[in-house]
């Protein structure tokens, strides 16, 4: 197992913990996957930004519980110690997840590429997230 193995195994146990333990996804209703894709992006700048306040008023009332400021602010922190500083993010791609819709966003770090799955409710408030892999 290489080392960036263990880092992406790592974060995504930590992601499991932190964020998806009440992650209960719905049928999304149809809606324009720009907006979608949009959403997404400006969460991750966000994130990306340190306004981690204004990205949990993304979140679905469930995420509220789970992922407060402060959890986001270490879970980026934490990315950020295992892939390096964040550079960017290059687009994002509509796709789905056991038959339920997620934008998942390529996201640059200096050490590594990643995919952050963000998940919509019908309310087309955030329900969750993940580290995915990209190719």
């Amino acid at each position: 197992m290489t080392c960036t193995t263990r880092r992406v195994n790592a974060l995504r146990t930590a992601c499991a913990v932190a964020l998806l333990a009440p992650l209960a996804l719905t049928t999304a209703r149809a809606s324009a996957p720009s907006g979608r894709r949009a959403e997404a992006t400006a969460f991750i700048h966000e994130l990306a930004a340190g306004k981690f306040a204004q990205a949990e008023k993304r979140f679905n009332s469930q995420m509220r519980e789970q992922a407060t400021p402060q959890k986001l602010k270490g879970l980026w922190q934490f990315m950020q110690k295992h892939f390096g500083p964040y550079a960017k993010t290059t687009g994002a791609d509509k796709t789905n997840f056991q038959g339920h819709p997620m934008i998942i966003v390529h996201t640059v770090f200096k050490r590594q590429t990643v995919g952050l799955a963000v998940f919509f409710d019908h309310a087309q408030k955030i329900s969750g997230l993940r580290v995915v892999p990209i190719q």
